[in-house]
């Protein structure tokens, strides 16, 4: 699937309009996260350690879409890329290990929820941001990317281990759901895949 994710990075960027789209899609995404976050984890006052990353996806939300205001020129952006497909990756993938923590735990358990979904997010965002880094013409994207990779890095391994401590106490690995994050991506990139072909045709007839 990364050679895929590659390819269709690389062919987006040929387009600025389609770029453009494509950090805001990047921009509501993050935002998606930072919603999430503060419903969740932090409907009252959190730990320093959610309160960071809260405050991380909330800025990497901004930066993308100031990106995206960059690269077009103009500050009204409001045109998304496969943002339905997007937005089903993330919101499916958020309720289905929901239901797969509570199988495991027996009960409501919001904060294993909240490490499930943060570390298989951040392993995915680990893979699309360095590969959308390299694919970038823009070196105000990528100089951006560069610190959001790092800022993502930085609690990723904290979030990971967390998670995989309260995994092991009911038996469980982060495999499972993993697999179930490939499978919900899949469906995305393929969609993704469609609309920027269907883009780049029309640009090109045009």
């Amino acid at each position: 699937m990364r050679d895929r994710i590659q390819t269709v990075l690389r062919q987006l960027v040929q387009s600025s309009e389609l770029e453009v789209r494509w950090l805001h899609t990047l921009s509501l995404l993050e935002f998606i996260g930072a919603r999430k976050i503060s419903r969740t984890v932090a409907d009252r006052h959190p730990t320093l350690e959610v309160l960071g990353h809260l405050a991380d996806e909330t800025r990497h939300a901004f930066t993308f879409k100031r990106l995206a205001c960059e690269v077009a020129g103009r500050e009204d952006v409001t045109e998304f890329l496969s943002v339905g497909a997007a937005s089903t990756w993330f919101q499916s993938l958020d309720r289905e290990l929901a239901t797969w923590a509570m199988q495991l735990t027996g009960q409501t358990d919001v904060h294993l929820h909240y490490l499930l979904t943060t570390a298989v997010v951040e392993r995915r965002a680990m893979v699309l941001y360095p590969l959308y880094k390299a694919a970038t013409r823009h070196a105000v994207v990528r100089e951006e990317l560069g610190r959001v990779v790092v800022e993502e890095q930085g609690h990723r391994r904290t979030i990971e281990d967390a998670c995989a401590q309260r995994l092991a106490m009911v038996g469980a690995t982060l495999e499972p759901a993993l697999a179930l994050e490939a499978r919900l991506f899949e469906t995305f990139l393929g969609v993704l895949e469609k609309d920027v072909a269907t883009a780049l045709e029309g640009s090109r007839a045009a």
